[in-house]
């Protein structure tokens, strides 16, 4: 267990920090701070500290004056405050949902054994950078035995390429990235549940710069946007709606809970009502949220979508240290053994070699990735591509089973893959509901192998309720084969 964690949050127009430090088997917070992301035209005689730009080259060339100009930006002076203040270089880095593809998911059971390449899959199909090679990220946020639900995220380089240039010229590196929103519901958590009996929350966090919503359904994520600015309370309300169409519809919503630090406009929460009641979850804590991404590294949330550049650039960081460690140790025995010269020839020639063999590691490294990709994506997309027992081919063999009435219909049909299909309907005639259910007891796929089954038992409800028109109202309901059955029964009654 770390006896320290620290986790720096980018929060609109500041920079926020964090480390808990270890008591016992409990995580305290051992300090806190906030940098100002503004111009360094606004600070009166800002300068740049010259450690930081002892590697810069030569004044007078152009590749010096961009790297002064990047070392001099907002988010760069941030980050070495924040070194200098927590006393490492390395640190998790939490981030606005709006910098993120993400995606909520539900999945079979055991598609947790390959979830980072569905989660490749998935966000590949929603991405705007068909180029792009993604890192995803995923955690599981519900489960039952039968499936999960998992929340996918990647940060596309157009989204990251400021942060690197900053990470770079400020010379600290991440181990972790998450989402900010997360950690703002682990923060809050105990007051966004006071209404214990809500199936379907709303969670607005207007903390930021912009608007957040996270839909709770039985107190799991199944839903999480950036909604960006919305200075007007219908564009908001419209954003809202849209999102909640994408689950299905806006009915059922049993809580809004609107999280600000300061109270939101009231013509905001008027229109919001719309959706259900609406109540306000005051923050007081500016680093609460920053915080909760802090504890949720502790206790082992496993979303983490760090680029592949920044895992290399810590990696390649932490072998340096190592590197210069040993060679200062090696170094004095090596001086008064065999004289600077000899000493600095050998280290030069290791540290060539070194890099030769890096980059050819590089190369067959990603070579490899690609191909294990290629192949990881292929063997995902035919396992997700098997329909047999899908939803239309079993539709299909039941209208089939249909008797030759023009009287009778279906009103619903309701599918659950590997149990069974109920239909209900209506007929007019007795004999034609005998019929069907004769039928759907001999009915089986086309292709299917020995004449099997495809129900292993049919069983009528209702039948009974005739309308004064004539009309009867039925429900037949035929289950699947189990894989647990000893024998399939194939041919013969049932």
């Amino acid at each position: 267990m770390a006896k320290q964690v620290t986790v720096l949050g980018l929060e609109g127009t500041a920079l926020r920090g964090v480390r808990l430090d270890a008591e016992g088997e409990q995580y305290v917070r051992g300090a806190c701070d906030s940098w100002p992301l503004i111009a360094a035209s606004d600070l009166p005689g800002a300068v740049v500290p010259a450690d930081d730009l002892a590697d810069a080259p030569a004044e007078g060339t152009e590749t010096a004056t961009e790297e002064i100009a990047v070392a001099d930006k907002p988010l760069a002076r941030a980050f070495r405050a924040a070194a200098a203040k927590f006393g490492t270089r390395e640190f998790v880095l939490s981030l606005p949902l709006s910098k993120f593809l993400v995606k909520t998911v539900r999945l079979p059971a055991g598609a947790r054994e390959d979830l980072l390449g569905a989660a490749q899959l998935e966000l590949d199909g929603i991405s705007p950078f068909p180029d792009e090679v993604l890192a995803p990220g995923a955690e599981i946020v519900s489960e039952t035995d039968k499936e999960i639900v998992a929340v996918m995220a990647a940060l596309p380089d157009a989204a990251s390429e400021e942060i690197s240039e900053a990470l770079a010229a400020a010379k600290v590196h991440v181990t972790r990235t998450d989402a900010t929103a997360f950690g703002w519901l682990r923060a809050l958590w105990p007051k966004l549940c006071e209404k214990a009996d809500a199936n379907r929350r709303l969670v607005l966090l207007a903390l930021d710069d912009g608007w957040d919503l996270v839909v709770l359904d039985d107190g799991a994520p199944s839903f999480l946007r950036g909604l960006g600015h919305q200075e007007k309370p219908e564009e908001l309300v419209r954003e809202v709606m849209l999102s909640l169409l994408q689950l299905g519809g806006t009915e059922g919503v049993d809580d809004v809970v609107v999280c600000s630090r300061a109270p939101v406009d009231s013509i905001f929460l008027e229109r919001l009502v719309a959706f259900g009641p609406v109540r306000q979850v005051f923050v007081d804590d500016p680093c609460a949220g920053v915080e909760g991404a802090a504890r949720r590294t502790v206790e082992g949330a496993t979303l983490d979508v760090t680029p592949a550049a920044w895992r290399e650039a810590l990696t390649e960081n932490r072998f340096r240290k190592k590197l210069l460690l040993s060679l200062g140790i090696a170094g004095g025995i090596w001086l008064l053994a065999m004289g600077v010269l000899f000493g600095v020839d050998t280290t030069y020639d290791f540290m060539a070699n070194h890099q030769k063999n890096l980059q050819k590691d590089r190369r067959h490294a990603a070579a490899y990735k690609e191909v294990s990709a290629l192949k990881s994506r292929v063997e995902l997309i035919q396992r997700y591509a098997d329909h047999a027992h899908g939803a239309l081919e079993v539709f299909k063999t039941v209208s089939d089973a249909l008797p030759d009435s023009q009287d009778m219909m279906f009103s619903s049909f309701r599918y659950r893959r590997d149990e069974s299909v109920r239909m209900m309907g209506t007929a007019t005639a007795r004999e034609d509901l005998r019929t069907f259910m004769d039928n759907l007891n001999e009915a089986s796929f086309e292709d299917a192998e020995d004449n099997e089954r495809l129900f292993a038992k049919v069983q009528q409800s209702g039948g009974e309720n005739i309308s004064k028109k004539g009309i009867i109202r039925f429900s037949m309901e035929g289950f699947f084969h189990s894989d647990d059955e000893d024998v399939k029964k194939k041919g013969g009654g049932r």
